[in-house]
């Protein structure tokens, strides 16, 4: 296995472990109706990233990291939207 295909297993599972987090926290805020362990800063940080990732995975050509952006994108809306409607 070349150096490029462990990168890219390590990055999948690595990916596949923040998405399952994401959307875990991003329930969690829709569950309690509270957003008290967000900020703005990392909800804007977060879609931020989520977007440039995808933008990267796209210019790369890399399926990876366009498949986990993609995925991850939702949770981030998810957890965007909960904050600004929750925070209080």
């Amino acid at each position: 296995m070349t150096y490029h295909r462990i990168s890219q297993v390590v990055v999948v599972c690595a990916s596949v472990l923040i998405t399952l987090g994401l959307y875990d926290q991003s329930l969690k805020v829709w569950r309690t109706k509270s957003a008290k362990d967000f900020t703005t800063s990392i909800v804007v940080a977060i879609l931020v990233n989520e977007v440039a990732w995808l933008n990267y995975g796209f210019s790369i050509g890399e399926w990876p990291v366009i498949v986990v952006s993609l995925l991850n994108i939702p949770a981030a809306l998810v957890a965007a939207v909960g904050y600004f409607r929750f925070r209080a």
